[in-house]
């Protein structure tokens, strides 16, 4: 017999992160304003950018749609997942995975909550300028798929502004990776610029180096 969809994300991400059917939670399926729901028929929580690749080289083969969700702070519905479509969730992905005060860059996982990358950044005399209300909830990669601004815009820029190296997962399951901490990098096309602000349709960010400031003294 051949093995089921779900089954074949089990094989990828294990058993306990996937969900289906009527086991998937309403705030998967409903946006935080509850104007828009869905009735997806999976999500996968993968733990790295290898099991990201593998999740989407599998709904590409099987014409699956796959709507990233992490954070769910969005109020346009973003996040929901297509009716019997894939959900990809980011929750597991989310680790600092270095803070260079040399370099004055921080490598994180796009699950990482924001607020989070903030105060670890804070504990090393380091300040990552991006802020939002929805700091607690908001994660990297989403703040990168909307290029976000926030409340300190005007003064340190967009979030196109504090990215200096990338890694997604194309629509294939091609990895693309470009994780330098160069501020000046001219070999090659900058191809990020074409990620950050394009809300996961050209391809899923995994992986991000930020570039942090010096921690202000006054605010």
């Amino acid at each position: 017999m051949a093995e089921s969809f779900g089954e074949k994300l089990a094989e990828i991400v294990g058993e306990r992160h996937v969900l289906s059917g009527e086991d998937i939670p309403e705030h998967y399926r409903v946006d935080v304003m509850g104007r828009f729901s869905s009735s997806p028929g999976w999500v996968a929580k993968p733990a790295d950018h290898g099991e990201v690749a593998a999740v989407v080289r599998l709904a590409h083969g099987e014409g699956v749609p796959i709507t990233v969700i992490g954070g769910q702070s969005g109020t346009a519905g973003g996040a929901v997942p297509s009716d019997g479509g894939l959900g990809l969730s980011l929750e597991r992905m989310n680790r600092i995975l270095e803070i260079d005060t040399l370099s004055m860059t921080m490598t994180v996982e796009a699950g990482c909550i924001l607020q989070l990358a903030q105060e670890a950044a804070e504990e090393k005399g380091a300040f990552l300028p991006l802020d939002l209300g929805s700091r607690g909830s908001a994660v990297i990669g989403g703040v990168i798929g909307t290029n976000a601004g926030g409340n300190r815009v005007v003064r340190w820029g967009m979030m196109r502004d504090m990215v200096i190296g990338l890694e997604a997962v194309l629509a294939d399951g091609t990895i693309v990776s470009s994780l330098t901490k160069m501020l000046k990098d001219n070999a090659g096309y900058h191809w990020k610029h074409l990620l950050i602000g394009s809300e996961g349709t050209l391809g899923i960010v995994t992986r991000a180096v930020l570039r942090l400031r010096p921690l202000p003294t006054t605010r």
